[in-house]
């Protein structure tokens, strides 16, 4: 076959003569795809499913014109984000206090911008695609990532958090991240595409050969990845690490403090008593509502003497006001920030949160016009306040060890989270403390549990992952779960985390945007090569 001979043009294919009846299958095979691939991250058991969950949408794709193709696709990515983040409904319901038609209405947008995700990578796929072999296994992969990694998104979903469970899969993403894994993914799915239309002819055998042999270089290293770090972990010390999940509900208003309980001696400071009597270290709470440390003098003393009293180190979340007329301004900032007291009970260290929520935290792209924002607020609401970003990213010393905070959604961000690490001495543990009860018994706090544990490995770093509703766990940097508390339930548990001094970041630590730009540079030669095919075809 010469080499730029072009078998099938998808774009310039006749609609499918079959009409209508064929065309509810190909919508109906979309559809599955969108259900597979959602659920692994509805359940982590699935795994499975994301590894050929595309096949029923490249069945249906096939011979089909650009237009149907954005339809078909369409429907596929309605279907996967749909199931995948149905809990952004009740996130708003719960954030907003909107009634159940508005809150649908507006996730119904949530979910229709995200799907053309997929639509832009199948829409791409389809109209670049050619029969050579090479471009075809390689193009579809890239895409995904420059997908993925550019489509602006509040609740980004990733092909690969529904490893969480595969540990053989997620241990290479200590090489190129996340987004490695996705590419495996996502090359997994093509490769069975074009296995299934593989006619009975001599193609070449080569590009099969690369992607076997990429199957077990990924899998190869992480058994004896895995199995290297749960020895390691076997000879390391403990920490005594302590977890307080209050199960506090959402709330618009500032809540009273429970009965029996007030500002100076929260429900939480009692579990901490405890905890500490029975032995803990250390005691992580998770992000609240509110606790008035930073604007009550009378709550700071009380903090003080009682942590003092215990003489354990105390980590928690709460709104803190900075009034800028001591530097000579107008007005005031409003930051999220992660409070760290000593065994003494005296503030050592804050960390303002500098990934914010859209929409909850800031407005995008108008925060510096005052009208225009005012305008905005008076259509979405205040939903707490608006918070200002974080500009230092201090890590804080306690129990013997270096602990890097991350607060609410934070760590969603593979980039940002390693960026914090390679800031980071040596022998650090990441924390990620959030309070997601905003999304109600969903399985929104089970995702985030996910991708803490990807964080964990791709950072080789342990991690505590402290949630107010729970899921609350500490995860190795194996991605192994030493213990997870119940969710949805008021607990508070003492773990025994493994913990050696000697813990170093990783290649991905080091190196986190050079898998993604390696994929730009690959697919850029790829469409250039093909622009020359058409100028010289």
């Amino acid at each position: 076959m010469p080499e730029h001979t072009i078998i099938n043009s998808h774009h310039n294919d006749i609609p499918d003569p079959e009409g209508f009846t064929l065309s509810y299958w190909r919508f109906a095979l979309a559809a599955l795809s969108g259900v597979l691939m959602a659920l692994p991250m509805i359940d982590p058991a699935f795994f499975l499913f994301s590894w050929f969950g595309f096949l029923p949408l490249f069945l249906s794709l096939k011979n089909v014109p650009l237009k149907q193709c954005y339809f078909l696709s369409l429907c596929a990515g309605l279907a996967l984000y749909f199931c995948s983040s149905y809990w952004i409904l009740p996130f708003i319901m719960n954030m907003k206090a909107y009634g159940l038609v508005l809150s649908f209405v507006i996730s119904l947008i949530y979910w229709a911008y995200s799907a053309h995700v997929i639509i832009f990578i199948f829409m791409l796929w389809v109209f670049l695609s050619r029969d050579i072999v090479w471009e075809r296994l390689v193009l579809f992969p890239m895409l995904s990532i420059m997908l993925f990694s550019l489509f602006p998104s509040v609740f980004p979903v990733q092909l690969g958090v529904g490893q969480s469970q595969n540990l053989l899969a997620l241990q290479a993403t200590d090489l190129v991240g996340i987004y490695g894994l996705d590419f495996m993914i996502a090359l997994s799915n093509i490769c069975l595409y074009e296995l299934l239309n593989l006619k009975r002819s001599k193609g070449p055998l080569l590009p099969w050969a690369v992607c076997g042999l990429l199957f077990c270089l990924w899998f190869i290293y992480g058994y004896n990845s895995l199995t290297d770090w749960e020895q390691q972990q076997q000879n390391w010390t403990t920490k005594k690490i302590a977890l307080v999940q209050p199960n506090d509900m959402p709330s618009i208003a500032i809540p009273e403090p429970k009965n029996g309980f007030s500002w100076s001696y929260p429900r939480e400071m009692k579990m901490t008593e405890q905890l500490v009597k029975n032995g803990a270290e250390i005691v992580f709470w998770p992000e609240s509502r509110y606790k008035g440390y930073f604007d009550s003098a009378y709550v700071r003393a009380a903090y003080l003497n009682r942590i003092k009293a215990l003489g354990a180190p105390l980590v928690f979340q709460d709104l803190e006001y900075i009034n800028n007329q001591a530097n000579g301004l107008q007005g005031g900032d409003t930051y999220n920030s992660m409070v760290m007291l000593s065994g003494e009970g005296e503030l050592e260290a804050v960390y303002h949160k500098q990934k914010r929520i859209p929409f909850s935290e800031y407005v995008p792209l108008i925060a510096s016009n005052e009208s225009i924002q005012a305008w905005v607020q008076a259509i979405i609401g205040d939903f707490l306040v608006t918070i200002s970003k974080g500009e230092d990213r201090p890590v804080f010393f306690a129990a013997g060890m270096h602990i890097i905070p991350l607060i609410c959604y934070e760590v969603l961000f593979p980039e940002f989270v390693a960026k914090s690490v390679s800031q980071s001495p040596s022998g650090s543990v990441l924390l990620a403390a959030s309070f997601d009860a905003w999304f109600g018994q969903t399985n929104a706090p089970f995702l985030h549990l996910a991708l803490s544990k990807i964080r964990a490995v791709e950072n080789r770093l342990p991690l505590v992952h402290v949630i107010n509703n729970g899921p609350s766990a500490v995860m190795m940097p194996s991605g192994q779960v030493v213990a997870q508390t119940e969710a949805f339930t008021e607990t508070a548990v003492i773990i025994d985390m493994p913990y050696s001094k000697a813990l170093s970041t990783s290649f991905y630590s080091q190196h986190p945007l050079f898998f993604r730009y390696l994929v730009y540079v690959l697919l850029l030669l790829l469409v250039m090569r093909r622009v020359k095919q058409y100028i010289f075809h």
